[in-house]
């Protein structure tokens, strides 16, 4: 008997230490700021996903002992998910985080220091991380920079430091920066590798000033994408591409928006069809943000049918497969993430995902859903997407869409059972069957 008592005693003596071997979190992003700036340490914010990443068992890395110790010594830590809209929305907008789930870490004046996907994540990854974010909390603060730029200093020497601070912070939006700079170069300047890199990394947006500079030596604008490597190439293309449409589409610009459709098809030379595929996607993307209703329709009723319905459903699974195969070898350098829109609700698109046709056609026949009203033409092509994205991966959210569809164009009986589809999906993929729930007890009462 005593030995049987001396043992719980260890063991209870044992639990404090046991439950103390994890991440300290504070309760509140208010807290963790205000703990963050009283201790002068970073913080280390990470925001997470229920489904579908959370099957891929990242915080499983957070056991790590080193992770612990590195993160509970060093950091302020706060915990979100991004369920919890409207403060995980906050986060998303305020720091420009588009990779989830992640980890985002702020210096302590709340300026971003840079954010890391967690898709794929190691321990070592992890310190590796921390170990960054300790080193660039040693430095200037975004913060600081924000405000002299805010107070009209906009030497060159500060543009640049201020762009390099953003790019490292992951923030691309640059164009209206590197306009600045560029004015500030003679024109010899304009013939410096390192220079005109630069310039091209900032994004310029497409035909305006710093572009045009930038193209000025063709030679060493041609040597620029010969030699750097395919990632730096990458970033460039993005980013000029990613602010050409944000100006194409905030001045609703149809000839920026055509020039950009170009430049993206000759960035697959190599690939015709491909590039031919990608000029449609810009001009879809475009009329999409524009909110041009009739002109959306047209363009990717053409887009879709041409480049995902031609495709047999064993064809799409196998350029899925090695499409997945591609990305999980290069996540943890460059994975993505989409948003489309659903009744003002964010839906979360993952590119590492063994279904990306699917997922794309879900969310095209959603948007017609949500835009076409009664026309009928429209709907009916959506429901053969929707269709298309169960027969490739029958996911709760798909036949939640084609359930919407069949009661909009009202085949109401095979709404209700699509609609019965999701709710059963879900409880067998252990989702929260709720929001299914609700809109199958709408289409039941007819109001929907």
């Amino acid at each position: 008997m005593k030995q049987k008592i001396a043992f719980l005693l260890i063991v209870l003596c044992c639990m404090p230490a046991l439950s103390a071997q994890q991440i300290r979190y504070e309760s509140s992003m208010e807290k963790a700021s205000q703990l963050a700036k009283n201790e002068q340490k970073p913080l280390a914010i990470l925001i997470t996903v229920r489904q579908p990443v959370a099957k891929l068992s990242f915080l499983n890395f957070f056991s790590d002992k080193r992770v612990i110790d590195q993160f509970n010594t060093h950091f302020i830590n706060y915990k979100i998910d991004l369920s919890d809209a409207s403060d995980a929305e906050k986060l998303v907008q305020t720091y420009h985080v588009n990779r989830f789930p992640c980890l985002l870490f702020l210096d302590t004046k709340g300026g971003v220091l840079f954010s890391d996907p967690l898709l794929l994540p190691r321990s070592e990854l992890l310190l590796a991380s921390a170990d960054k974010a300790l080193k660039m909390a040693k430095e200037k603060s975004i913060v600081d920079f924000d405000n002299e730029y805010a107070n009209g200093k906009v030497s060159n020497d500060l543009l640049k430091a201020y762009i390099l601070k953003r790019e490292n912070a992951g923030i691309h939006n640059n164009a209206a920066l590197i306009e600045q700079y560029v004015k500030g170069l003679k024109v010899s300047d304009l013939n410096d590798y390192g220079e005109v890199l630069f310039i091209l990394k900032a994004g310029p947006v497409i035909n305006s000033v710093a572009y045009k500079l930038s193209l000025l030596y063709q030679k060493t604008n041609d040597s620029i994408f010969k030699k750097e490597p395919l990632a730096i190439r990458q970033t460039i293309n993005n980013a000029i591409i990613g602010n050409s449409m944000q100006r194409a589409i905030a001045d609703k610009d149809r000839d920026l928006a055509f020039a950009i459709a170009n430049y993206t098809r000759n960035t697959w030379r190599a690939n015709n069809q491909e590039g031919l595929k990608q000029y449609q996607l810009k001009l879809v993307q475009y009329y999409w943000g524009i909110k041009d209703t009739l002109s959306y329709l047209r363009e990717a009723n053409f887009y879709y049918d041409s480049y995902y319905m031609g495709l047999t459903v064993d064809s799409i699974r196998k350029i899925d497969a090695l499409n997945f195969s591609t990305l999980k070898e290069n996540a943890e350098m460059e994975p993505e993430t989409g948003y489309s829109e659903r009744n003002g609700t964010k839906i979360i698109r993952y590119s590492l995902a063994s279904d990306r046709y699917a997922s794309e056609l879900n969310n095209a026949a959603w948007n017609f859903y949500s835009i076409a009203g009664n026309r009928e033409v429209h709907l009916f092509k959506a429901l053969l997407w929707s269709k298309r994205s169960i027969d490739l991966q029958p996911k709760p959210a798909y036949y939640d869409t084609y359930a919407h569809l069949l009661y909009r164009v009202k085949f109401f009986e095979m709404a209700e059972s699509m609609q019965k589809q999701a709710v059963e999906l879900a409880k067998t993929n252990k989702e929260s069957p709720m929001k299914y729930e609700e809109e199958l007890r709408k289409i039941k009462a007819r109001v929907l």
